[in-house]
């Protein structure tokens, strides 16, 4: 008979312990998707049984490195069934992996724990909707983790196929997609000699900064410029220009992230989760 361990033995309760890691302050991050995904996960780790602990790592970046000292805690407690984190970075995952437990996590990568949205799929949507509008070209404005050799083949085979040109200079990108920089990015766009006649814009905060400054520069929308913006539908903003919007719910990526464990759990090896963006249409 195996010794029995923390990990082992047997629990009171029925049900499933997993750890919620948040890998930075997400009141801190000031993004309104991050909020309501941890309340999704706890919602529905609820709903299927599971107990949701959550760990919201507070430590300076140069430290998150290594786990942080609850994941022992918690562990010791009782058995832990799998890890599921969101505002992580690739050092994280190491650690992670290091602790024997099922992972998953809500990011960007090729990696069989990742959940993530199809950013490839999101463009080919807004490039048809655009040369459906009559559209002949298209700028992106995009966090600077997406524009990698694989999602410039993406772009370019859209634009060949849709007729809608898309310049690189016309893809900005930010390390930071916050208003300032989208209402930069736009300020430099329309300062350029050949604008396109078209914009997508991820995420929802940088569209709030282009926004701004189509109004300051007073662009005629959809006349001059044709906009398709992301939103979350937990947490829709308003915007005074016609526009399509690609959005996300933060329900398919707590959904997707949980089942990656429950495949785990059935045996099953974990797959990289690539999740759909809806467009719907606006008055644009």
């Amino acid at each position: 008979m195996e010794p029995v361990t923390p990990e082992t033995k047997p629990t009171a309760k029925s049900g499933r312990r997993v750890i919620l890691y948040i890998g930075a302050d997400p009141k801190r991050d000031g993004s309104m998707f991050y909020l309501n995904l941890f309340w999704c996960l706890m919602t529905i780790g609820q709903q299927h049984g599971v107990e949701m602990i959550p760990v919201i790592d507070l430590r300076p970046s140069s430290q998150n490195s290594l786990p942080p000292p609850d994941i022992a805690r918690i562990r010791s407690e009782g058995p832990v069934d799998g890890l599921v984190g969101f505002m992580v970075h690739p050092a994280m995952t190491v650690w992670m992996e290091e602790t024997g437990l099922p992972w998953t996590v809500h990011a960007a990568g090729k990696s069989t724990h990742y959940v993530d949205f199809d950013y490839s799929e999101m463009v080919r949507v807004s490039l048809r909707r655009l040369a459906d509008l009559g559209c002949k070209s298209a700028g992106l404005m995009v966090p600077s983790y997406w524009p990698d050799a694989a999602f410039l083949e993406d772009v370019d085979a859209v634009s060949q196929e849709t007729g809608v040109a898309v310049n690189y200079e016309w893809i900005l990108v930010s390390r930071e997609s916050q208003e300032v920089s989208g209402y930069a990015h736009l300020s430099s766009l329309w300062d350029m000699k050949n604008r396109p006649e078209g914009l997508i814009v991820f995420p929802d905060r940088a569209a709030r900064g282009v926004v701004s400054a189509i109004l300051e520069k007073r662009i005629q929308v959809p006349g001059e410029l044709r906009l398709i913006l992301h939103r979350n539908a937990e947490s829709p903003y308003v915007v005074p220009l016609p526009c399509d919007w690609i959005e996300v719910s933060v329900n398919a990526v707590a959904s997707a992230l949980l089942d990656n464990l429950k495949t785990v759990w059935a045996g099953a090896p974990m797959r990289r989760q690539r999740l759909q963006l809806n467009l719907v249409k606006g008055q644009g």
